[in-house]
């Protein structure tokens, strides 16, 4: 059995139907399955053939609805767990700024891009910790922006960066503010000089 936590990544295929799934701690891996059900009924199977190891593993799930707004491919990510009902309206509170108002729409889809060209937001919470964020990220580089509510007034975004090939410029490292793996979002937030509804700000994180 492996201790580590598996973070697996879900997102429907081009027709919004077929399921497909890939994870930062398995690379290579792109295990599709018609449906949620089939998808989690044969995961266990396909992460010991993938990691040549017995299971059970841990994993945490994520979805991902993609979106084609404003000239560029935005994402959104939300973790299924204890604190899903939570993400699920940060999410829905992105959707409806891509969908409704354009100036927004434009200012999320500016945000740091990863390799493939997509601006990926992970539907945080104030309890989330930097070393949970870098777990999704691809190891061999990559960056996503993590969106979270503040007060449930606004919603603050925070580019994360792994790996200096695509980290952007101006970025702040986890050692000049005192950050750790450890880390929690509100101690971050609460570093921010200021916030603005629906912003991408300055301050960023990289390892």
């Amino acid at each position: 059995m492996s201790s580590e936590i598996i973070h697996l990544i879900v997102r429907a295929g081009s027709n919004d139907r077929d399921l497909y799934a890939t994870s930062p701690q398995a690379p290579g891996l792109l295990y599709g399955r018609p449906t949620l059900r089939e998808l989690r009924d044969d995961l266990q199977e396909v992460l010991e053939f993938h990691f040549e190891q017995p299971g059970p593993f841990t994993v945490q799930e994520h979805h991902e609805r993609h979106y084609d707004v404003a000239g560029g491919e935005l994402v959104t990510r939300m973790a299924i767990d204890e604190c899903a009902d939570v993400r699920q309206v940060t999410c829905e509170v992105l959707g409806r700024a891509v969908a409704a108002n354009a100036e927004q729409a434009e200012g999320l889809v500016s945000a740091p891009v990863n390799a493939v060209g997509e601006v990926v937001y992970i539907c945080a919470v104030m309890s989330d910790t930097v070393g949970w964020i870098m777990d999704q990220l691809d190891p061999h580089g990559d960056v996503v922006n993590v969106a979270v509510s503040v007060a449930n007034l606004m919603v603050v975004t925070l580019p994360f960066a792994y790996g200096e090939a695509v980290a952007p410029e101006g970025m702040v490292s986890l050692g000049a503010k005192s950050y750790t793996l450890e880390t929690k979002l509100t101690d971050v937030i609460q570093d921010l000089e200021f916030v603005r509804p629906m912003a991408v700000n300055k301050i960023t994180i990289c390892a």
